[in-house]
């Protein structure tokens, strides 16, 4: 169990709803919420009375990445998207049908959610965390930021113009809801399959030949500016669809090293093996300075 203390005062209602909606599932749906979410299991409060944190439980050694380095660093989509230089540290690289089963586990905790009317408001990198062992799984952190689609709430939203949706951003709706997760499952789906720094104004030049067929239509209708845009049950379909028709694992990231130096990890480029062509220069250039900002970091 780990102790998640707030800087920022929170409603206690919020949360208090979230932790009676676990107390009240049947074993087989707190079976669920377990394997997909880091969910806040209790309130903590402070001397005055007000929310001073929450309890959530830990994630398993599953998603713990042992590195090369000797550290171990929550494996999260950092990790994925940044394949290549993961993997000069000890991090195992993913197939194509790993990375669409992923896609596929991530849409099926996703739509737990929607089943609910809830909805998760901060889907981003480093909020999600994965494993490919003893099959490819997904767990979501910081799970005290789902609530009730229609709810009010003055608590915080933290946003980001890489991954929030548009629609936020311009205060076309005040918080993330359906169609804003669909948006964030378009956004990860595109960076895992074709480029860490993928952005929906690509959309028109980079999808050609790295996104199996099936998904590109979905994918597109996705990252839209603006609704409509696809259910979440759309997308389970497409993936299923796509991991049925493949024949192998596909292509898979291939990465040239520059240099050779110890625990460090060099500057390399990109390049994907599909069809037996390359993917976009730009992208190269752009997932390499990305790179080296977000796995700094981590590593």
């Amino acid at each position: 169990m780990l102790y998640k203390r707030y800087e920022i005062t929170r409603a206690e209602m919020d949360l208090d709803r979230l932790v009676n909606l676990y107390r009240g599932l049947d074993e087989t749906d707190a079976a669920a919420v377990r394997g997909r979410f880091a969910w806040p299991l209790a309130i903590v409060t402070g001397g005055d009375g007000t929310v001073a944190g929450v309890l959530v439980p830990r994630a398993g050694m599953t998603y713990q990445a042992h590195l090369s380095t000797k550290k171990v660093r929550p494996r999260d989509l950092n990790y994925l998207l940044y394949e290549a230089r993961a993997a000069r540290v000890g991090v195992e690289p993913a197939s194509l049908r790993e990375k669409l089963t992923l896609v596929r586990a991530l849409v099926d905790a996703l739509l737990w959610l929607a089943e609910r009317d809830l909805v998760y408001e901060d889907l981003a990198a480093h909020n999600l965390l994965w494993a490919l062992h003893p099959e490819p799984s997904v767990l979501l952190l910081d799970c005290d930021s789902i609530r009730p689609v229609d709810s009010m709430t003055d608590d915080p939203l933290l946003t980001s113009t890489d991954w929030t949706d548009p629609r936020v951003l311009t205060g076309d709706i005040p918080r993330p809801d359906h169609a804003s997760t669909v948006y964030a499952v378009g956004l990860i789906a595109a960076r895992v399959l074709i480029a860490p720094a993928w952005r929906p104004s690509d959309i028109n030049d980079t999808l050609g030949g790295q996104v199996p067929t099936g998904l590109e239509a979905v994918l597109r209708e996705s990252v839209r500016a603006t609704t409509p845009r696809p259910r979440l049950g759309a997308w389970r379909t497409a993936v299923d669809e796509a991991i049925a028709a493949m024949t192998g694992d596909g292509p898979e990231l291939v990465a040239t090293e520059t240099a050779t130096s110890g625990e460090s990890i060099p500057q390399t480029y990109w390049t994907y093996a599909v069809k037996g062509r390359l993917a976009v220069a730009a992208g190269f250039i752009l997932g390499a300075l990305a790179a080296v900002m977000l796995l700094t970091g981590l590593l």
